[in-house]
C-alpha cells in the first residue's frame, strides 16, 4: 500500500530525518526549563494530583490503543484486502454503472475546472457506465459545466445529466437520489455523492470499486483527503495537520469494518443500499428531537444522515488508505474564525448524530465503533481537565505545577506528532501548539455545539441555511438555557479538579 499512498511519497527516513530539527528544538526547552528550576520545585506534592493522574492514562490509553489499531489495518488488515481486491477476474472488479452526483452552487471555474477534469480523467480509466449528474444551483453554473465539458473530448463510457439544485444540497441531492430509483441496478453498482470542490487523485476508482464485489456486504467507502489550502499559513498548516490525524483515526474504526463518518467530500456507496425511500428520506429530511428546541431539522451533515441510514442496517464500511481526493480549501481573510466555524460545523454534525447512534447499541454496530460514540461524549471534558487543573494548582499550591504541566505537554504532543510522521504525516515546528489548539479549543468549541445543536449553518461559501430554530425567532429560554448549561458543566469541571487538587 505505501508504494502508492501519495502520504509516502517521501520515504520514513527522510520523514523522520526532517523530523529531527523540531524533536530537538523542543527537547531543549524542556531541557533548559528543566535545569533552571530550583531545588523546591523537585518537592512539590503529588499525591494531590493523582486521580487527574489516571485519567490522563486513561486518555493516553485510548490514544494509543487506536495508534495500534491503525497500524494493524494499514500493515496487516488492509493489504490482504488490496490483494484479494486486485486479484478478482477483470469482468468482476467493476460494477455495470456507476452514478457520480455532484451538488455544486457558485464555486470558483477553476476548481469545478479542476473536479470536473479529474472525474473524467478517472471515467477514462475504468470499463464501467459512468453517469454523472451535475446537480448545479443555477443557470451560471450550468454553463460553466457546459463550457468544461466542451473542451474536453467525449468519453464513450460517460454520460452527462443536469439536474437543478432545489432545496440547498441536501434537497439536491435527495432529488437525483430519487429520480435514479426508477432505474435498474445491479448488485455491484455504485453510487458516488461528492463535493463541487473536491479533485479526485489517480486511480481512486480502480482501488476502491473491486472493494465491493469483494465483499457484499460493504454498503460505502471514503478515503484519504489531501488538503489543499490557499491563504493564511496558521490554517493551512492546521487543516494539514486535521487531515493527518484523520488519517489515523479513520484507519483504527475501519479495523472494524466499519465508520464514524462518510466524509461528504467523497464517499462511494452500493446503489442498492441508496436507491430506498429511506435514504432518499434521510438525505432530504433528517432530523432529531431535542427536549427544549423540540425538532431540529439538518442543515449541514448530509454525510452524517447517509452514514446513520447504513449503520442502522448494519452495513460494513471501509475506508481505502490509499485512495485520495484532494480538498480545495481557502482560509479568507480571518482564519482564526474560519478555523472555528469549521469546527463548530463539523462537531454540530457529529454531536447531533452522537446520541441516536449511542442508542442503537451494538446489536448493528461493532463494539469499539459504539464505544468511540461514547467516547465523544467523554473527551470533550476530560480533554480540558489536565489544563484546568494545571491552571488552578499554579495557582493555590505551586506554581511549579503549571511548568512540570507544561512540558509533560510537550513531550506528549511531541510522541503523537512523531506516531502521525511515521503514518505519511510531514511534521513542522507548529505541529505542537497547533494540537494543543485543536484539543483545548476544540474541546470547548465541542462543549458550546453540544448545548446548541439547533444552530447550523453552512461556510459561507455556500448557501447558508438555518433549521427555524436559532436566529431572530429564538425564544428568551431558547438562548437562556444553553448558556446556563454550560455555565453549570464548567462550573462542575471546576470543582471536581478542586476537590482533587485541593488548596494550600
Amino acid at each position: 500500500m505505501t508504494a502508492t499512498s501519495i502520504r509516502y511519497d517521501m520515504s520514513l527516513p527522510m520523514r523522520l530525518i526532517r523530523a529531527v530539527p523540531v524533536v530537538l528544538f523542543y527537547l531543549a526547552i524542556i531541557v533548559v526549563v528543566f535545569l533552571m528550576l530550583p531545588e523546591k520545585a523537585q518537592r512539590i506534592p503529588l499525591e494531590s494530583i493523582v486521580v487527574l493522574g489516571l485519567i490522563g492514562l486513561f486518555r493516553y490509553g485510548c490514544v494509543i490503543t487506536h495508534c495500534v489499531r491503525a497500524a494493524l489495518y494499514e500493515y496487516y488488515m488492509y493489504p490482504k484486502l488490496r490483494f484479494a481486491a486486485d486479484n478478482l477476474p477483470e469482468d468482476q472488479k467493476m460494477p455495470g454503472k456507476l452514478y457520480v452526483i455532484i451538488p455544486t452552487a457558485g464555486e470558483k471555474p477553476d476548481v469545478s475546472r479542476q473536479m470536473l477534469g479529474s472525474v473524467l480523467d478517472e471515467a477514462a480509466t475504468v470499463s464501467s457506465k459512468i453517469i454523472i449528474i451535475v446537480n448545479a444551483g443555477s443557470e451560471k453554473d450550468d454553463e460553466i459545466f457546459h463550457m468544461l465539458l466542451s473542451e474536453r473530448p467525449k468519453l464513450p463510457n460517460v454520460e452527462v445529466r443536469f439536474v437543478r439544485q432545489v432545496g440547498g444540497k441536501r434537497g439536491g441531492m435527495a432529488d437525483c437520489v430519487g429520480r435514479l430509483m426508477s432505474e435498474k441496478v445491479d448488485q455491484n453498482d455504485a453510487i458516488v455523492l461528492m463535493d463541487g470542490d473536491t479533485v479526485l487523485g489517480a486511480g481512486i476508482l480502480k482501488k476502491c470499486l473491486p472493494l465491493f464485489a469483494l465483499k457484499p456486504k460493504l454498503g460505502a467507502i471514503t478515503t484519504d483527503n489531501i488538503s489543499v489550502t490557499k491563504g493564511n499559513w496558521f490554517y493551512r498548516k492546521w487543516y494539514t495537520l486535521r487531515f493527518s490525524m484523520r488519517h489515523r483515526m479513520m484507519k483504527s474504526q475501519s479495523l472494524s469494518q466499519q465508520l464514524l463518518v462518510l466524509t461528504g467530500r467523497f464517499s462511494i456507496l452500493r446503489a442498492k443500499e441508496c436507491l430506498t425511500d429511506e435514504f432518499v428520506s434521510y438525505l432530504e429530511n433528517d432530523r432529531i428531537k431535542h427536549w427544549l428546541h423540540g425538532e431540529i431539522k439538518f442543515v449541514t451533515g448530509d454525510d452524517k444522515s447517509t452514514w446513520y441510514c447504513l449503520l442502522k442496517r448494519g452495513c460494513e464500511m471501509l475506508y481505502v488508505p490509499d485512495a485520495h481526493i484532494f480538498c480545495m480549501e481557502d482560509s479568507g481573510p480571518k482564519p482564526f474564525t474560519m478555523s472555528i466555524k469549521k469546527m463548530h460545523r463539523w462537531f454540530g454534525n457529529m454531536l447531533r448524530n452522537n446520541g441516536r447512534a449511542i442508542r442503537l447499541g451494538m446489536g448493528c454496530q461493532k463494539p469499539f465503533i459504539w464505544w468511540c460514540h461514547v467516547d465523544q461524549r467523554i473527551s470533550m471534558f476530560t480533554s480540558l481537565l489536565g489544563p484546568v487543573a494545571a491552571i488552578w494548582a499554579a495557582f493555590w499550591v505551586s506554581p511549579y505545577y503549571l511548568v512540570a504541566y507544561a512540558m509533560l505537554v510537550i513531550l506528549a504532543r511531541l510522541a503523537y506528532a512523531l506516531v502521525l510522521t511515521i503514518e505519511g504525516h510531514r511534521m513542522a515546528l507548529t505541529d505542537v501548539p497547533l494540537l494543543l489548539y485543536t484539543q483545548w479549543v476544540g474541546s470547548i468549541v465541542k462543549i458550546y455545539t453540544m448545548f446548541h445543536l439547533h444552530k447550523a449553518k453552512w461556510d459561507s461559501h455556500r448557501v447558508a441555511g438555518s433549521n427555524g430554530q436559532a436566529g431572530s425567532g429564538e425564544s428568551f429560554l431558547d438562548g437562556l438555557i444553553p448558556k446556563m448549561q454550560m455555565v453549570f458543566s464548567f462550573t462542575l469541571l471546576l470543582l471536581f479538579v478542586a476537590a482533587m487538587v485541593g488548596v494550600k
